[in-house]
């Protein structure tokens, strides 16, 4: 019915993705009517009428039916998908006489069961993936123990065979003493043989004391080879999985190349991507954005500014420098900006500060009377150095304004631009000295990355202009415009004041 198959809400996000209403539609339930007869008879409950039968209060004519059912032992079967539900409950159902539509607390109940299904069927998978991991460990202890059994077991037979030699080799000795006892001479003979021999023996047991040790430094060396297998192939696993996952972070950020504003949008929903930390997406309108300053603000899938009156901005009162790095950048309505005017130095302050009443200079000198007004400095490529905006000059209990602050944009793929990038002096009060306007530089990367592409950019109202603009005599001068990465034309540079340095490499 196009409403949330949940809660039965409207304008229900989910029930729009296909992918969802078809999983849903495709899983496997029972007769809510026989769910909510066997529940009943469970429960017990009872309300007045007839002694032990089960009441359900928000539908009376449900309890009656199940009453009926119940009496005469009739049940329902069924057992089919959800898609399906509607056509048993109306035609084929054996636990109402007649067609009614199914009750929203029915759904309810059956999305809570397939819920808790889910649910059941995760730890299942967890307990089995647990289960094989100890049945892996066990397997392989296992195979540790029977090897060293089967160490220690020839171990044991070689010291018996050795046993069983001294042994024999003791009786050997005794039958001949017995045999030479008639004289003495062959007594010392063989006790001086014996002696010999048990050097030897001692000889023989010393080195067979020494292959033992030998043979147990062996096998213990043999199991720390093992152990240090295994925290080799567990390096490797981790390895790998390290691997994969940069496998997966490469295969996500490859989806930003070659796409325009309006096409990355839609792509931003399926991926687990994060609003303010992967990408930048504003919706509402009349909000305003504060960003860090003087740090880099990295939206790795762009910014899009899609609602009106929307402002980017820094949380700073002055010397405020924006710096943003994104792959894509959409301001969507012309009431909408990236503004760090007056953000620069303040009054009476900068390399280019008015005197006496006079504009803040900067790209171009300050006006002002008896040259009051500011002086330029800085470059106008802005790469070894970028400058703020001065501040205009004050007299008497007026002040003058501040100057315009700082704006660097990296853009990777495309600028759409229907709003406005500004960084403007500050009218001073009462007419007093404007500030100079500020610095906007812009690199858009795509002409000379490894993703080539020929995407269209839109560059729109780029100013950087002074304080009182209105006001001739006491006017700020204008800051400077550096863009680079793209050869613009004549059409691209209308709406941009001062006019831009512009080059395709730095």
């Amino acid at each position: 019915n196009g409403k949330c198959p949940i809660q039965q809400h409207e304008h229900c996000e989910f029930s729009q993705v296909k992918t969802a209403k078809k999983l849903v539609s495709e899983l496997l339930v029972i007769c809510p009517r026989q769910f909510d007869l066997t529940k009943e008879q469970l429960n017990g409950g009872i309300k007045s009428g007839e002694e032990g039968e089960p009441w359900n209060e928000s539908n009376p004519n449900l309890n009656l039916n199940l009453n009926l059912n119940s009496k005469n032992n009739c049940n329902c079967d069924y057992k089919g998908k959800i898609k399906d539900l509607k056509d048993h409950l109306d035609k084929s159902c054996n636990l109402i006489p007649t067609k009614q539509s199914i009750p929203y607390e029915i759904i309810n109940q059956l999305n809570a069961m397939n819920g808790q299904i889910k649910e059941l069927q995760n730890v299942v998978k967890d307990l089995q993936l647990q289960l094989k991991d100890v049945k892996d460990k066990d397997n392989e202890k296992d195979k540790q123990i029977e090897q060293t059994n089967k160490q220690i077991n020839d171990l044991k037979v070689e010291s018996l065979k050795k046993e069983q030699q001294v042994i024999q080799q003791i009786d050997n000795l005794k039958h001949e003493l017995q045999e030479k006892d008639e004289t003495i001479t062959a007594l010392t003979n063989n006790i001086q043989q014996f002696k010999m021999d048990n050097i030897e023996f001692k000889k023989q047991l010393n080195q067979f004391e020494m292959k033992f040790d030998q043979y147990k430094q062996n096998i213990e060396t043999k199991v720390e080879n093992q152990t240090t297998n295994i925290q080799q192939l567990q390096t490797q696993f981790e390895q790998e999985q390290k691997n994969e996952q940069k496998e997966r972070e490469q295969d996500i950020s490859e989806l930003k190349y070659n796409k325009n504003c309006q096409h990355m949008v839609s792509f931003l929903t399926p991926f687990n991507l994060k609003n303010g930390v992967d990408f930048l997406l504003v919706n509402e309108n009349k909000q305003t954005i504060k960003l860090k300053n003087n740090e880099w603000n990295n939206y790795n899938f762009g910014i899009f500014l899609l609602g009106e009156n929307i402002t980017i901005t820094l949380n700073c009162n002055d010397l405020g420098h924006l710096k943003i790095k994104t792959s894509h950048l959409w301001i969507k309505h012309s009431s909408s900006k990236i503004d760090c005017s007056q953000l620069g130095y303040p009054t009476n302050q900068g390399p280019g500060k008015g005197e006496h009443s006079g504009g803040g200079g900067y790209g171009t000198k300050g006006k002002g009377n008896n040259g009051s007004g500011g002086e330029m400095y800085g470059e106008k490529n802005l790469l070894k150095q970028i400058h703020f905006g001065s501040g205009g000059g004050s007299a008497f209990n007026y002040i003058g304004g501040s100057g315009g602050g700082i704006i660097e944009l990296i853009i990777e793929q495309q600028l759409t631009n229907h709003g406005s990038i500004q960084s403007n002096g500050r009218d001073g009060w009462n007419g007093d000295g404007g500030g100079s306007g500020g610095s906007i530089l812009i690199e858009l990367q795509y002409q000379y990355q490894s993703h080539l592409n020929k995407l269209k950019q839109t560059f729109g109202t780029i100013t950087c202009i002074g304080g009182n603009r209105n006001n001739g005599m006491y006017k700020g001068g204008k800051g400077r415009i550096a863009i680079y990465g793209i050869e613009l034309s004549s059409d691209d540079i209308l709406e941009m004041d001062p006019k831009p340095f512009n080059r395709l490499h730095k």
